[in-house]
């Protein structure tokens, strides 16, 4: 395809000023309205930047550049096979597909379309270690060695855990390891607890708040809820072990449509046991639901207060205790996008938009019977993720072309005024019952990031209007 945009840049306006995102220095200038009303012309080609005198003023600033964007390819791509020698990050290992609980909104409940239910599934000792050893083997040059424990609900394969933990720490010499897992916190009866604290586990406790809130969802099968037991084992661990749990235990909560979200941050906020900086919210995967689900209108409006608190935080308009750990991850997000805007970074001929980690580097999910993902968010039944197994080792062709998602869409890419900012994992894409994406799927998501982008650079904007400042600027 020809490029039919020499210059790249997309104008906007806020109740306070004009402005552009130029897209090769990948930041935003402030503009007189002369200026932006002759930039809105060049963009819908009525006049062109050859002759605006805006763009020949700015592109001695090294703005405005015209568009040297000529191949569509991930950065990490050439280093790929060196990283999969000998670089790998952490190994996650699923040691089962079974669960003691029935939640509502899980992602093997049955309610996404495609994915894997829960099954009797386990990983045997033998392929642990096999998963364990091509591990250490391929990651000679990570200085840290990092293993998490999978499900399901991985504490229903504790003695297989014990055994794992064992077998690495004996054969594993002159290096330090880090262990993890995430469970539902039923099964943390005191032998398990003991033996995670000694082995100085991190823990993700999932926790939605009160208790009518919380089993709300997650429940046993018997439809018997889960809130009791795993508040009395939180309370003996806390007590029992106050300094660990302060240090390395975490509760996720997943905001969803069965719950009254203004309850659940009065439940955190008031508890006494649960700090608000242990506190991690996740929201609800909407992707490939077979129904859609409705949140309450209160949930958008608690949702859109905590934000704007958040946002009078970083003017110095509110003090930063008041910010709700719901928004937290919004915040930093903003703090990032501010000093990104800020460093003027150009884009280089070889491009590739963000989003894509290195699969199966930085983290390599091996499911119960050997077989590698890129991590453990992927949908296991897409052919497309199956980045090779214990057997047969790594698929680099197959890691390279999820890197490359952009490909897909390359020149659409090429020529996109969102390019420097998009960020973009194929897990985001819809494949619609497909085992592999296609461009349109990936085209849709991208008309929702250039929306994001949007709304981003109008908030980045009206933040500076106010004051806002990064360190960097001051």
């Amino acid at each position: 395809m020809a490029d039919t945009k020499p210059v790249i840049f997309k104008t906007y306006q806020t109740y306070g000023g004009y402005y552009v995102y130029d897209r090769h220095t990948n930041s935003v200038l402030t503009l007189s309205r002369e200026e932006f009303e002759e930039l809105q012309a060049v963009e819908r080609g009525v006049l062109s930047p050859d002759v605006s005198s805006v763009i020949a003023r700015y592109r001695q600033e090294g703005m405005f550049v015209p568009n040297v964007v000529k191949e569509i390819r991930h950065p990490q791509t050439d280093l790929l096979d060196h990283n999969a020698k000998k670089r790998l990050q952490q190994l996650v290992l699923q040691v089962t597909q079974q669960c003691n609980l029935r939640c509502k909104y899980c992602a093997y409940s049955g309610i996404y379309e495609g994915n894997r239910m829960h099954s009797g599934n386990r990983m045997s000792f033998e392929t642990a270690k096999l998963a364990i050893d091509f591990y250490l083997e391929h990651s000679i040059e990570s200085p840290l060695a990092v293993i998490g424990f999978y499900g399901g609900e991985p504490l229903l394969e504790f003695d297989l855990i014990e055994m794992c933990v064992t077998y690495v720490s004996e054969k594993l010499e002159g290096k330090s390891i880090l262990f993890n897992l995430t469970t539902n916190g039923t099964l943390l009866e005191s032998r398990q607890v003991e033996f995670l604290v000694k082995h100085n586990f991190s823990i993700g406790i999932s926790l939605d708040g009160s208790q009518k809130e919380h089993d709300a969802c997650r429940k046993f099968p018997d439809g018997t809820g889960s809130f009791d037991i795993v508040m009395k084992n939180v309370q003996k661990l806390s007590q029992d072990y106050p300094e660990y749990t302060e240090k390395s235990v975490k509760f996720f909560t997943t905001v969803n449509p069965y719950m009254d979200l203004g309850c659940v941050l009065e439940y955190f906020s008031a508890s006494e046991m649960i700090h608000n900086k242990s506190i991690l919210f996740n929201t609800m995967v909407v992707k490939d639901l077979k129904k859609e689900v409705a949140y309450q209108e209160s949930f958008f409006q608690i949702q859109k207060y905590e934000y704007l608190k958040a946002l009078f935080a970083l003017i110095g308009k509110l003090d930063k205790k008041y910010v709700n750990p719901l928004v937290s991850s919004s915040i930093e997000h903003a703090k990032r996008t501010k000093s990104a805007l800020h460093k003027r970074t150009e884009l280089r001929s070889v491009f590739h938009h963000g989003g894509p980690c290195l699969p199966g580097i930085l983290r390599l999910f091996v499911r119960y019977d050997g077989v590698f993902f890129p991590c453990e968010r992927v949908n296991e039944n897409m052919d497309f993720y199956q980045i090779g197994s214990i057997k047969e080792g790594f698929d680099l062709d197959r890691m390279k072309q999820i890197l490359n998602i952009g490909k897909l869409t390359e020149d659409e890419c090429k020529t996109c005024w969102n390019l420097h900012r998009c960020s973009m994992c194929s897990n985001e894409i819809e494949f619609h019952g497909n085992n592999y994406p296609r461009k349109e799927d990936k085209l849709k998501m991208c008309r929702e990031k250039q929306e994001n982008t949007e709304a981003e650079l109008f908030e980045q904007s009206v933040l500076n209007e106010f004051g806002y400042r990064t360190e960097v600027e001051v």
